[in-house]
């Protein structure tokens, strides 16, 4: 059964990552479901930390998802922005304080690659915001987040998750790429 899980969360995390290259809305939806999916996946792995992570991305899908559907009149429509490289600085600073304490924390609790798990699951979350913030920068981080990611799978002998992985890091730079395009439109 847990290999059929992994195949859907699979299915459904790229068809989440392929429409929120293109901005689509329904991307949310696909990731719910992924998220969903690799919460059990995760727990039976004993990756407690991305369990938790995966937990956030289901509470983040709604978030953005709503933050998405604004659609004017009284409400401000989201659209693509960027931050400075001080701006992000202190995002990949702060994410960086706490990586080493939350994997030394989760490593005490019996947690499989804790500081692997952590750099992920750390970032993830200020990368997740940004994407539903509409910040090109985002892609960026999930290049790194999606690289490292695949490594930590491949090394728990979930090849076909590592290689999900592998994908978004291909498609967070064909992301990168449309976003900068419509930001300078």
């Amino acid at each position: 059964m847990d290999n059929w899980l992994e195949y859907a969360g699979v299915a459904f995390g790229i068809i989440y990552v392929l429409l929120a290259s293109r901005g689509n809305i329904w991307c949310w939806l696909a990731g719910i479901i992924s998220s969903a999916l690799y919460i059990y996946i995760n727990i039976t792995h004993q990756l407690f930390q991305d369990a938790i992570l995966q937990t956030y991305y289901v509470v983040a899908g709604l978030y953005g998802w709503w933050l998405w559907s604004k659609k004017g009149n009284d409400e401000e429509v989201l659209r693509i922005q960027s931050l400075s490289l001080q701006e992000n600085g202190i995002l990949i600073f702060f994410g960086a304080l706490l990586v080493p304490v939350f994997g030394f924390v989760f490593s005490k609790l019996g947690n499989s690659l804790s500081y692997f798990d952590s750099a992920v699951t750390i970032f993830s979350f200020i990368a997740t915001w940004m994407t539903a913030k509409k910040i090109l920068e985002n892609w960026l981080f999930w290049i790194v987040i999606d690289i490292v990611a695949a490594v930590m799978y491949f090394i728990k002998h979930l090849e076909p998750t590592a290689a999900l992985y592998i994908f978004f890091a291909l498609i967070a730079t064909y992301g990168y790429y449309e976003w900068k395009k419509t930001l300078a439109a």
